[in-house]
């Protein structure tokens, strides 16, 4: 594929990340009055919806109900697992790109049971066909389960060989990242009367005074902290399937070159080398802006996560520049 059609393929695959972007922003009230469709035009955007070739998340019944009918189906032959706000839907989609890869209907389903993961990934006989023709037909896995012990434990039983990428993102930046997305999906009116949402020192200080005696408030179902906290998880994946079958990446060299990030990821899979166009939009990107985060904040998240990061090192064999 040649860079135009590369860029058309990624704006397909992204358009369910858009159009949930922008209904969220009507729902929780950051979409301005100017902004807001008619009647027509959000119909014709819930048609839309009904047909894309890839989804964020929750997918239409109906069409998950005719894929029933295509006989049987398979399940990922790789995971790309990271935790959220971690630019885990923007590498998404971007691994999507590789020709070699075939698209699953949804990027994050949540179904303990993998058995039930089938009915988003191809059948036996379409990755046949997309093997002939390309050579190669891998369909992966793509989403912020981390943490996830079920989904870690139940894949293991069914495909114990599986290659698991995990993709860590330094733990004091994703905790800014989920307090902005905590600010957006809690919405306008409902954030601006919580006190613990109204800055991120105040985010941090609540969030640190809490923990671990009592979760802290979150719309995400993630908490700020815990999820930062990346050694366990990536110990307990590596038990489940074996440390020659889990590469850890740091997220940030993702964002400083992604071709070099990418093609660690596909030789560690088995797919050969493929360089595409470098995007300056990030997909499912916070359309919210707020403050940059405060030094005095960063610094006692730094010292919170230190001890838990160098329980990481060990794990990896190295470590990462995070704060």
């Amino acid at each position: 594929m040649d860079a135009a059609a590369i860029e058309r393929k990624r704006n397909r695959l992204s358009r369910a990340y858009q159009l949930e972007s922008e209904y969220w922003r009507m729902r929780t009230g950051y979409m301005s009055g100017h902004e807001l469709p008619s009647k027509l035009q959000y119909a014709a955007k819930l048609l839309e919806y009904q047909f894309l070739p890839h989804y964020f998340g929750e997918s239409p019944g109906w069409r998950r109900l005719l894929r029933q009918l295509d006989g049987q189906r398979t399940l990922p032959d790789f995971c790309v697992i990271g935790a959220i706000k971690s630019g885990t839907s923007d590498l998404a989609v971007n691994i999507l790109l590789h020709p070699n890869i075939m698209v699953p209907l949804a990027k994050e389903f949540y179904r303990p049971d993998p058995e039930e993961w089938r009915i988003f990934y191809p059948t036996t006989r379409q990755k046949k066909d997309h093997a002939a023709r390309h050579g190669f037909a891998l369909s992966p896995f793509l989403a912020p389960y981390l943490h996830k012990m079920d989904v870690t434990y139940r894949l293991s039983q069914v495909q114990p060989n599986t290659k698991i990428v995990l993709t860590l993102r330094d733990p004091v930046k994703r905790v800014y990242s989920q307090w902005k997305w905590e600010v957006f999906l809690s919405g306008n009116k409902h954030a601006a009367e919580l006190p613990f949402l109204s800055s991120f020192s105040a985010y941090v200080d609540r969030a640190l005074s809490v923990f671990p005696e009592y979760p802290m408030y979150t719309a995400t179902y993630f908490d700020p902290l815990q999820t930062s906290i990346y050694w366990k998880a990536v110990s307990y994946w590596m038990d489940c399937f074996g440390r020659d079958n889990v590469l850890v990446l740091d997220v940030a060299n993702y964002f400083f070159d992604s071709n070099r990030f990418l093609n660690q990821i596909y030789e560690f899979v088995g797919l050969p080398s493929f360089e595409s166009p470098v995007f300056a939009n990030k997909i499912n990107e916070n359309p919210i802006v707020l403050p940059p985060p405060d030094e005095e904040s960063l610094s006692k998240l730094s010292e919170f996560f230190k001890p838990y990061n160098e329980k990481l090192w060990p794990l990896l064999g190295r470590e990462f520049n995070w704060s």
